[in-house]
């Protein structure tokens, strides 16, 4: 089998080439530069791509995922989202865009072999369950959240906002007890999360 790894951390490129490679039947090409992409698929074929979503380089609103989506649409590929992020958005829109699973950075050599194996020989697709999701936020909310995480303070956020700082400490207090957190940090990570902001 040959694959394509897009992956940006070099020393984890080379550490996951080596890995799979030591298995005698896998070819691991890394792909360094995104504008080297359509060059490589004009002179090579391969089984399967290893994404990471996170990847610098891209065209401005360009990620993992935007780039999978090209390669199932354009190309016809197998794709495995490969990535330290366990989110249920992104795992959806992965489904949607048709990968072929959502891997955990962190799986050992063998079992990111084995799945790929599985993707590649027997068409298997691998995600992980979901995570319990919190009750939903209104609009409002959203916003507030949104604008926190952006980095402002209270007194600013409750300015765009054009509500008061202790109507605005209500509303926050809302947020919290819907996502099941405690604090700012906690509410910002469970945004995160969950999809209501972008993790990048």
């Amino acid at each position: 089998m040959k694959i394509m790894l897009i992956e940006d951390h070099k020393m984890l490129a080379q550490y996951l080439k080596t890995d799979l490679e030591s298995s005698g039947e896998i070819q691991v090409d890394i792909l360094e530069n995104r504008q080297d992409l359509e060059v490589k698929l004009k002179e090579e074929s391969y089984d399967l791509f290893l994404v990471d979503i996170n990847l610098d380089g891209l065209a401005k609103g360009e990620n993992g995922l935007k780039l999978s989506e090209t390669l199932i649409q354009e190309y016809g590929s197998n794709v495995l989202i490969l990535t330290g992020y366990n989110l249920d958005y992104y795992q959806e829109k992965a489904k949607e865009i048709g990968c072929s699973g959502f891997i955990s950075k962190e799986e050992s050599a063998q079992s990111l072999l084995n799945k790929i194996r599985g993707a590649c020989l027997e068409n298997k697709t691998y995600f992980p369950p979901k995570t319990h999701l919190p009750e939903k936020l209104t609009e409002t909310e959203l916003k507030i959240l949104r604008l926190y995480a952006s980095g402002k303070s209270r007194k600013e956020v409750a300015k765009e906002s054009f509500m008061s700082t202790s109507s605005l400490a209500v509303l926050l207090n809302r947020i919290y007890s819907k996502l099941e957190v405690k604090n700012y940090q906690e509410m910002v990570q469970k945004a995160r999360e969950i999809g209501y902001i972008d993790p990048f």
